[in-house]
């Protein structure tokens, strides 16, 4: 029997932050005929939010562009400042896992829409800044 977490389904439920407040959204992804992905965030609250992109993790980005800015925080792991995608994982997975990094290394694969507590999330921009710091660190060029 493996530990390792199982793979979140699409649509599932997660948690988002508002306002000092949590709510339940859906949120749903999938690939396109054309190879897009497409991430769909919905609730009673802040309606839907529907983004496509090469791969499900640039979607899920977009869709936080969107959030972000109205004080939407989405409680997955895609959205954790330690959390980003190597090239490969976006190219050849879709962007449905990412490595959480830490230190020198990379500590773990985590699947991009793995519910967490959305007060363990950061913004896009800090997330993006984390994600350069530590891929300069290992002397590549960035994310």
């Amino acid at each position: 029997m493996s530990d390792a977490p199982a793979r979140p389904q699409s649509p599932q439920k997660v948690s988002a932050s508002h306002g000092g407040l949590i709510h339940e959204v859906r949120i749903s992804w999938w690939q396109t005929d054309d190879w897009q992905w497409v991430v769909v965030v919905n609730s009673p609250d802040l309606g839907a939010v529907e983004r496509r992109a090469n791969d499900a993790f640039e979607a899920l980005c977009l869709v936080r562009e969107e959030l972000e800015p109205r004080g939407w925080r989405l409680g997955v792991a895609g959205a954790q400042a330690d959390v980003w995608p190597s090239g490969m994982a976006r190219d050849q997975g879709g962007g449905l896992s990412a490595y959480r990094f830490g230190g020198v290394s990379v500590q773990e694969v985590v699947f991009t829409f793995s519910p967490v507590d959305p007060g363990t999330v950061t913004s896009l921009a800090e997330q993006r800044a984390e994600a350069d710091r530590y891929f300069s660190q290992l002397g590549g060029s960035g994310r």
